[in-house]
Order: structure tokens, then sequence, then C-alpha cells
């Protein structure tokens, strides 16, 4: 059965058809949390889940403590359910800053939710205190967000990670998953291997970052007739990068 078939509103179904769902088959197993986080934080899904509750579908999640059922001021509660919070854990997947300029959070409902937050144990964490901890390490301003959304707010939290995990953190930005291999392997953290190499980790910086800017090359396997060691070798003994890379790409 299509979604387009389902008795809900027009707007309803362009929503779900927006976010990849367009059968009814793919509404189960989930739930407000899971679903919610398909969509823009500034999307009001409330309506949907009105619609598609009476229905069976998107039923609350369990061992969820819904901002219904907590003892809240009816301003607290809106501002809340306005920003997509319909779970006291959603709070601990947004940062300090971005909770504090939720629209009608003032200070007093600050105050109020930062105490419920303490009652029920749900931590909301702060992008600036990991700024603060990773600043010695020069890191580039923009992944700082990412480190949030990633739980990392430690250097040993890159540990028995792979270069991939790294690129994947990096929203799959090779330019950014560059630089910050080589800042975090200069600080002695060692990747783990995987399936493939990306090419910054087998050349110096400038060398890697000519070849992506030159070719877009970021992996070994892009290279299908050339190993690592052949990499290495060819540019150790070549006096010009430009004419080992000319000279291993043109081979098979």
């Amino acid at each position: 059965m299509k979604i387009q078939d389902l008795n809900i509103s027009a707007s309803s179904k362009s929503a779900l058809k927006s976010i990849g769902l367009t059968m009814v088959s793919e509404l189960a197993g989930q739930n407000y949390i899971t679903l919610v986080n398909k969509f823009p934080k500034n999307f009001n899904i409330e309506p949907l889940i009105n619609e598609l509750n009476p229905l069976g579908y998107l039923l609350p999640p369990s061992n969820e403590i819904s901002v219904y059922d907590v003892p809240m001021s009816k301003r607290l509660q809106n501002a809340l359910i306005r920003n997509s919070v319909m779970y006291l854990s959603q709070l601990s997947s947004y940062p300090k800053e971005e909770i504090l300029h939720f629209r009608n959070l003032g200070e007093t409902t600050v105050i109020e939710l930062e105490q419920i937050c303490q009652e029920y144990n749900i931590e909301i964490r702060s992008i600036l205190s990991i700024k603060e901890y990773f600043d010695k390490y020069q890191f580039p301003s923009k992944i700082y967000p990412m480190l949030f959304q990633n739980n990392i707010s430690c250097l040993d939290d890159f540990k028995h990670m792979t270069a991939h995990d790294l690129y994947q953190i990096c929203k799959e930005d090779y330019c950014l998953a560059m630089q910050m291999y080589y800042i975090l392997t200069d600080n002695g953290i060692k990747f783990d291997n995987w399936q493939d190499k990306y090419i910054f980790e087998i050349l110096p910086e400038k060398n890697a970052a000519l070849l992506w800017k030159k070719h877009k090359i970021s992996m070994l396997s892009q290279m299908p007739a050339c190993n690592e060691c052949m990499l290495k070798q060819s540019l150790s003994s070549s006096n010009s990068f430009a004419a080992a890379m000319k000279e291993l790409l043109s081979i098979g």
C-alpha cells in the first residue's frame, strides 16, 4: 500500500515523500524520534504525528519520557514542542547554544528546563566546551558541530577509528577529513585499517592535497594499476610530483 493512499492530508503525504517514504510498509518500526531525525530541525512534525497515530503508525517510542508527562510550564512545553522536542531524551541531541535560541525560551524557562534535565538525568552538552578542549589542537572551526553530533569530546574518542570513519564524521568533506587526519596523526592518533586507503593516509599533506585538487583522486582504489608501495616509490624516485602522477595515471 502506498502512503499516497492513506487517509491523511496532502501536506503530510508530501512531507513523508520529501524524506523518501512512499510506501506504508516503510513506516513500520518508525517512531516519533526516528522520524523526526529525518526532517530538518525546524520542521513542525506534530500535525503529521497527530494524523498517523490514530491509524496505528508512528506509535510512541518505549521507555521515553514525553514532555506531556513532565510537570512544566505551558510556555516551556510549547517552546519544546515548537522545536520538535516531544521527549526529554531528544534534548541531548541539541547543543546548549541551540537550545538557548529556541523561540520563546526566556531566562525563566531556561532555568526551569535545566532543573527538569537535572531531575531526569538528561545531559545537555555544549559545543563551546568541545571547542575549549580541542583549542590547543587548532581544529578547523566547522568541525565542532560534527564532533558534537558524533559525541566526540576528547582525543581518545578518535581511537580505534578508521580514516573512513573520520571521513563520515566530516560529512564526506574530503578536504576537511584530510586536514583532520594530519592534525590527529601529528598528535598520536593511529587509525585502524579498512578495505581501502585514502591518499592522505599514504602521502604527505602537500602531495595528497595536490592529487585531489588536480585529479580529484582521494582513494587508492581510484588507481587500480597502482598499489601503496608503487605510489610511495614513484614519488620518492621522481624529482617532480606532477611527472610522477602523469606516469602513474597512464599505467594500465
